[in-house]
């Protein structure tokens, strides 16, 4: 009985023992497989995310700021249908992550259609010099399209801070004539590889660097969908109708009240170089609110401004 109770307690101790150590082994084996399939993203000054980032690469994290401005963006984004919708979103929304003045927009639908060239700036960027912007033969808005194509659709961006680039130096002439100072640039290609939507903004506030490119890379297919829906939307209205009832529901009066809107004028200033009651301006404002279907008087300019009714 006493060696029977002896080689059973030595049986259960061995027992014991190696399902400690499989345990022990297989703890060790889960450890290195959550390793390789979770690798370390390292946060701080980094600089791009691509497909497939090693652990080795940098990461950009996104503020909390950041994350609410992307959020609005992309949600604002998905009501555009109309191009004064889109010039507000442009100019508005857009510009928290991306400061500029002016966006050059084009979409190639291939299949020999022509190419749209759109253009959304909250100054005066007259038809002569946005004509030789756009011209298909050596303009620099197609030659930054090419120059996207060539470093394999890579966001570009050009700036004065780093005059010693190689791309930089190749567009600097015609920045400084065209006045456009600091360009940033994305766009999006089909599965052939062929660029089917550029976005080139210009004139930015801010030094360009690797978090503009970043942005760029994650707004771009809401980008390319709200200009895509955008001109969905205008052809398949009659613009000539819409753009003629508009006209004629805004009188004279109320064409003159808009032009002084856009420049900045209050109701006081207004009625005092029209010599008529600032309650008489705001009357004016409302019916023109109304007439436009739009909310306040900076939708009101944007609107006139897309459908060339007045401005």
């Amino acid at each position: 009985m006493v060696l029977s109770a002896h080689s059973t307690f030595m049986k259960l101790t061995q027992y014991l023992h190696g399902f400690v150590m499989l345990t022990s082994e297989n703890t060790r084996l889960t450890e290195i497989n959550k390793k390789q399939c979770n690798p370390a993203l390292h946060t701080g000054n980094a600089y791009n995310i691509k497909p497939g980032m090693r652990d080795t690469e940098r990461f950009i994290a996104l503020t909390e700021r950041e994350m609410e401005y992307l959020f609005r963006i992309i949600d604002s984004s998905t009501s555009i249908t109309q191009r004064h919708q889109f010039f507000l979103w442009a100019q508005g929304d857009v510009q928290s992550l991306l400061p500029h003045v002016a966006l050059v927009c084009i979409l190639d639908e291939g299949s020999g259609e022509s190419i749209s060239i759109e253009k959304f700036s909250r100054t005066q960027l007259f038809e002569a010099q946005f004509a030789d912007l756009c011209r298909p033969e050596g303009g620099i808005i197609f030659r930054l399209m090419s120059a996207w194509s060539a470093g394999k659709n890579q966001p570009l961006l050009l700036c004065p801070g780093k005059p010693h680039t190689t791309v930089y130096r190749h567009f600097a002439t015609d920045l400084k004539r065209g006045n456009l100072e600091r360009v940033a640039a994305h766009g999006m290609y089909d599965a052939n590889g062929r660029t089917s939507s550029f976005f080139a903004f210009t004139q930015f506030s801010a030094t360009l660097n690797e978090r503009h490119a970043y942005f760029l890379e994650l707004l771009m297919p809401h980008m390319h969908m709200a200009l895509v829906r955008m001109l969905f939307h205008e052809r398949h209205r009659k613009e000539g109708a819409v753009a003629g009832k508009h006209r004629k529901l805004i009188t004279d009066r109320e064409t003159e009240i808009l032009r002084y809107v856009q420049s900045g004028k209050n109701n006081h200033e207004i009625g005092h170089l029209l010599n008529i009651s600032p309650l008489t301006v705001k009357n004016h404002i409302q019916k023109i609110l109304r007439k436009l279907d739009v909310n306040n008087r900076a939708h009101a300019v944007a609107k006139a401004m897309a459908l060339k009714i007045t401005l």
